[in-house]
């Protein structure tokens, strides 16, 4: 998919979502689904937490309580604060929510890339959840 949207003028696969986790979620975080009202229901993931995977994609920008707002599910996401990172770095889901390069041994597999380290135009190619669906295949990052 990685290589498929670009060629067609898209960098990457969508999602709309509601949050009502309760809490704002922050651009980048990773999210996982809660359920199902007007919209698909997400809350942010935090790595050391079984029952908060797969993750299904990275938010676009903060989405407040209650609202709507877009995630990445697959794809380039530009513009993004990357620079406590490196180039090439793989991310995980951290054990308090958002993003590390550290895999948390209790949860996440890779949920990204780092293109290009930059505090405002950083970039992330977002890994959707790929191999046969098991959760020892979505946590490996397969």
């Amino acid at each position: 998919i990685e290589a498929v949207l670009p060629s067609l003028g898209l960098p990457y696969f969508t999602h709309e979502v509601r949050n009502n986790s309760g809490a704002t979620i922050p651009k980048g975080t990773p999210v996982y689904v809660t359920g199902f009202s007007t919209k698909t229901t997400v809350a942010k993931s935090l790595g050391n937490t079984l029952a908060h995977f797969p993750v299904i994609g990275l938010a676009t920008t903060s989405i407040t309580n209650g609202s709507d707002g877009v995630v990445i599910v697959s794809g380039v996401f530009s513009d993004v604060n990357t620079s406590s990172y490196t180039a090439g770095n793989i991310l995980y889901v951290a054990t308090a929510g958002g993003l590390t390069t550290t895999q948390p041994t209790t949860g996440s597999g890779a949920v990204g890339v780092v293109l290009k380290a930059n505090a405002t135009t950083g970039v992330i190619l977002v890994l959707g959840s790929k191999g046969n669906g098991t959760w020892g295949a979505v946590k490996a990052g397969l």
